[in-house]
């Protein structure tokens, strides 16, 4: 039988209104996952859980297992990111890696490895240094980690280690023998780039300065890739890097 009563660590990844005065919450939790709570009179002024179930929040949480949502009946907050609101140049990048989660995170499975990756994604872009590239090497890392790492090694189809060309139906590299229509040219350096990305510590991406070349073409192999595969939709942070 499942404890009625229940706590979780937990980064909360969006939020909405509820009722007059209660608020919705998404959660990515290291024990339970990614799930929906409610945070009843979260929207008053005097509530307790106000300040602890605001995107961008890492807490520790205790839930009350409810009929339709669990209900969250306490809240410890550990870091809030606040610098994401306070400059709105930084805050659709971090609402870009919390909209990502959200999206490749589909239940209740235990999620360790993504957890880290966002909390050391939102610490990470408050420290400064290359934004573009830390998401790029964030997008690389978080498909791995759900099982659609694209294939980097040699050519998909018949392992040669000529292949220059991506494509994102196939998943991986192709070599001039084998190469579709759909296919990305790609220069050496840039496939080195994103093999890099995949396997150094997220914070590497910091230190890392690749020419205009490679992050163009880092970034068209990436959106294709997690475009096709992944059928992430329209995304609101998306939107407001692209302006």
């Amino acid at each position: 039988m499942e404890k009625r009563i229940y706590k979780a660590e937990g980064l909360i990844l969006r939020t909405r209104a509820l009722g007059e005065a209660d608020r919705l919450v998404t959660l990515l939790t290291w024990e339970e996952g990614k799930f929906e709570a409610v945070a009843r009179g979260a929207r008053k002024i005097k509530s307790k859980l106000a300040a602890g179930v605001d995107l961008f929040t890492y807490g520790r949480y205790t839930f009350h297992r409810g009929r339709t949502w669990p209900i969250i009946t306490g809240q410890d907050s550990l870091e809030r990111f606040i610098w994401f609101r306070e400059d709105p140049d930084l805050y659709p990048y971090g609402l870009y890696m919390a909209e990502l989660a959200d999206r490749l995170i589909t239940g209740q499975e235990r999620c360790v490895d993504v957890c880290q990756l966002l909390l050391e994604g939102w610490r990470l872009l408050g420290q400064g240094g290359d934004r573009f590239l830390l998401c790029r090497a964030f997008e690389l890392k978080l498909a791995c980690y759900t099982g659609y790492s694209p294939y980097l090694d040699s050519c998909i189809n018949c392992a040669s280690d000529n292949a220059q060309a991506f494509s994102p139906r196939e998943g991986g590299l192709l070599c001039q023998s084998c190469q579709a229509a759909d296919v990305i040219k790609l220069d050496a350096g840039t496939i080195a780039l994103a093999r890099r990305l995949i396997e150094a510590p997220l914070a590497q991406a910091r230190m890392i300065r690749p020419s205009a070349r490679q992050k163009e073409e880092l970034a068209r192999l990436n959106n294709a890739f997690l475009a096709y595969h992944l059928d992430l939709g329209e995304l609101k942070s998306k939107r407001l890097l692209n302006e």
